[in-house]
């Protein structure tokens, strides 16, 4: 979950130098088999487990021993959609069966991001944090889903798929995802052309707030809360993320790139041999011109 702005062709500035700390070793663009499989494979563990809780109310017994009580199972998917034995198999409501589906399509976009886009190479202890983060908000959600007290399902309109909440939830999440897909496509493109090498991307959404990714992140994030238990739960959420980043990740990815060095090749010098500037000057502009590091005007 932690997706920086940084680019290739830079000097890396080592542990030593950074006061700040974060679960992405900045600048350390090498490969981590091992760690990498530990982190996708809680991913997938994520993905049965949310399954387990939402079909057959896993771990519920907690609910009970806090002396909460659980929501009523309704019919499965199937006795209302005839025909689709590959959700029929699946025996989850209609509403469930959307909440899990936005749990795998989280999960998908790690796979991606992980796979294709991201460049530092996993610590032993991002990896296990990482992943256990995930199964841990997972879990929560679902869990306050199946509590009475708590469940969005509290609404009229019950455990159904026209409950307002999975709506404005499920659209929440598909602005999240979307928007945090075209922020690595667009910073990747841009990566791509040789003339880029050591500079800061700052255009598309990077050039509404610094950090639009962990923006995007939140707001996928509010949206799982609010489908599974309502609006305060999902305010709750998106101010612990928008805390969190602001608290731990921007300030460590903005020292990092503060003291980043450009490595200037041939095709970043003017035919006057001018120097174009380090990373950590087209960093501190790219602050001047871009105030606002998650919500514009705000934060």
């Amino acid at each position: 979950m932690n997706f920086d702005n940084t680019m290739t062709g830079a000097k890396q500035v080592s542990r030593s130098e950074l006061k700040s700390r974060d679960f992405v070793p900045r600048g350390n663009k090498s490969s981590s088999p091992f760690n990498t499989t530990l982190y996708l494979s809680l991913r997938a563990v994520d993905c049965y487990w949310q399954y387990l809780v939402l079909s057959q109310a896993y771990g519920s017994a907690l609910i009970k021993l806090l002396g909460g009580s659980i929501i009523a199972t309704p019919e499965p998917y199937r006795e209302h959609h005839a025909g689709t034995p590959h959700f029929d198999a699946l025996g989850l409501s209609g509403y469930r069966l959307g909440l899990l589906a936005m749990n795998i399509i989280a999960a998908a976009k790690h796979f991606w991001f992980v796979l294709n886009v991201a460049e530092e190479a996993w610590t032993l202890t991002g990896a296990i944090v990482v992943g256990l983060d995930n199964i841990l908000f997972d879990t929560l959600n679902n869990f306050l889903f199946l509590c009475a007290a708590t469940s969005a399902t509290s609404q009229a309109a019950g455990e159904s798929t026209w409950n307002p909440y999975l709506a404005a939830g499920f659209a929440l999440f598909v602005i999240g995802i979307a928007a945090e897909c075209t922020c690595e496509v667009n910073r990747g493109q841009f990566k791509l052309n040789p003339q880029n090498s050591g500079k800061p991307y700052t255009a598309g959404l990077f050039a509404i707030v610094r950090h639009p990714n962990y923006t995007a992140f939140t707001i996928w994030r509010a949206g799982l809360a609010v489908a599974t238990s309502g609006v305060t739960y999902g305010i709750l959420i998106a101010t612990f993320f928008m805390w969190d980043f602001s608290n731990r990740a921007v300030p460590a990815l903005d020292e990092y790139c503060s003291k980043r060095v450009s490595r200037i090749n041939q095709s970043c010098i003017s035919p006057a041999g001018i120097d174009h500037g380090q990373y950590g000057d087209m960093w501190a502009d790219y602050k001047q011109k871009t105030r606002w590091t998650l919500i514009r005007y705000v934060l």
